[in-house]
Parts: structure tokens; sequence; C-alpha cells
């Protein structure tokens, strides 16, 4: 969807428009068009990451809530409308359901009140900007599941949340593949680990030093694979894939066969 398409949809009377460029050369002035005079665009000159991004639009909003929306997601006509027809019932929190599409073409609904984690991507909810506020907004640190991390937080809050039982949502998940990647999602597990201790449930904890031996078996250090593989195999040692990747983790040659920095795609 072009710019100028996702702006018709959003354009309301009571709705204001930040847009936060992260690129090195901005927008030339026909992307906007007609829209110039009802939006805020800032350029920032340089890619600081989209927990950075969504914190300068929001310290630049003045409306009682965000919504934040991704430049490669797309919107049913109807999504705006929707969020805007619950303002006055002053909700903290409000879903939309979203249509998740997978790098294969696989197409899934993701129902908002059947599985709120689930649904914690921009775009498929509307938050009162006091409560962002409140809870310090997204942590800039994190370039891997910045969203997951600021909804542990929000958990802790006795929100009000609404559902809206619609596909108002398109989400295209993209591929994470690469050594760039792995380093982003390895760096940012370890501080939602140190982070939220004391939150986490031994089966989140057992994922996150899972996922920390893999991406380590990736690069090659296999000390530090086995440490983390051992960690998770303790938070659920009835899994019986964990000590599979613990003992490939003392075989470098075979392992080396199985887990490489290039992740096939799904």
């Amino acid at each position: 969807m072009r710019l100028i398409d996702r702006l018709r949809i959003l354009v309301l009377e009571d709705v204001e428009i930040v847009v936060v460029d992260d690129s090195k050369v901005p927008l030339p002035e026909s992307c906007l068009g007609e829209w110039e005079e009802k939006l805020t665009y800032l350029h920032r000159g340089e890619k600081l990451g989209v927990s950075s991004a969504r914190n300068i639009g929001s310290q630049h909003s003045k409306g009682e809530y965000l919504i934040f929306l991704d430049d490669d997601d797309a919107v049913t006509e109807c999504w705006m409308d929707d969020f805007y027809s619950n303002l006055m019932n002053h909700h903290d929190l409000v879903y939309c359901n979203m249509r998740l599409i997978a790098p294969s073409g696989k197409v899934s609904s993701v129902s908002a009140s059947k599985n709120n984690r689930g649904i914690v991507i921009p775009g498929a909810w509307m938050i009162r900007k006091e409560v962002f506020d409140q809870v310090g907004g997204y942590d800039e640190r994190l370039k891997f599941a910045e969203n997951t991390e600021l909804f542990f937080r929000l958990d802790k809050l006795h929100l009000n949340k609404h559902y809206i039982e619609k596909e108002n949502f398109i989400y295209h998940q993209s591929y994470d593949g690469g050594s760039k990647n792995l380093q982003n999602m390895l760096e940012s597990i370890r501080i939602i680990l140190e982070k939220h201790d004391q939150i986490l449930t031994d089966h989140v904890k057992h994922l996150y030093h899972q996922n920390i031996g893999v991406i380590e078996m990736r690069f090659g250090r296999f000390g530090l694979a086995k440490k983390h593989l051992w960690k998770s195999w303790r938070f659920k040692p009835q899994k019986i894939s964990t000590p599979i990747r613990i003992a490939l983790a003392y075989f470098p040659f075979l392992a080396k066969r199985f887990y490489t920095l290039e992740i096939p795609k799904r």
C-alpha cells in the first residue's frame, strides 16, 4: 500500500499523524503531497531503530491515544474508524484481530481476545498515551522482541482492555536470518532475561535460554551454547528436544551441519 493510500485511511478530523523517517535520505515532497500540512514529518537522517522511532513519535504527539504502524504492514479501510469509535469509552488498551502472512505465503488469523500475547505487533492495538508514558515507552536498547518486552511491563498494570473482533491489521512476517539479526536477537534476549527475571515463567526462561544456546551454536561458540542449553533444560527437564541440542553442542562438527548463520525460510 502506497503512503498516500495509508494516509487516506488514517486521516480523520481529530486524528494527528506523526511520521518518523529513519532513513538517510528524506522522502521527496511529492510523496506527501496534499497531506503535508496534516501531518508531522520527522526525518532523523540515520537509522536508530524502531523502538527509538516509536518513542520519538509518541513524544511529538499531542493526542490522548497512540497507534503505531510500521511502513511494511497493512490495514483494512475500517481499521482507524474502528479504533476511533472506541475513544469515548476511555479504554486503556484496545486490540483488533490480526491476519498474519508468513514469508512462505501461508496466511493465519490471530484473535486478540483469545491470544493477547500474540497481538503485540504495533498496528494491532491502540494505547492511552498516559499509560505508554507510565511504563517508560519502548526500551531503546532492544532490536528484537521490543514489543513483547513492552507488554511484559504493561501486564503488570490493571488495564481496562477492549477487543475489536475484526481482522483489521495485516502483518507481513519478515525473514530474520543472517549474523546481524542473530546478534540483535542474542543481545535483546539477554537484556529481557536480566530485566524481567522476577516475572518470567519457567516456560519463557526455557525458551529464551534455548534460543540463546542455538544462536551461540550458529556462531560456533559451543561453550556458551552448552551453558545456556543446560539452563534451558533445568527450567523444563521434560522437554526431549533440549537434551538433543545439548548433545549436539558437544559435537561441533555435527552441530555445524544443523546450525548455520542462515536460517531457512518457513
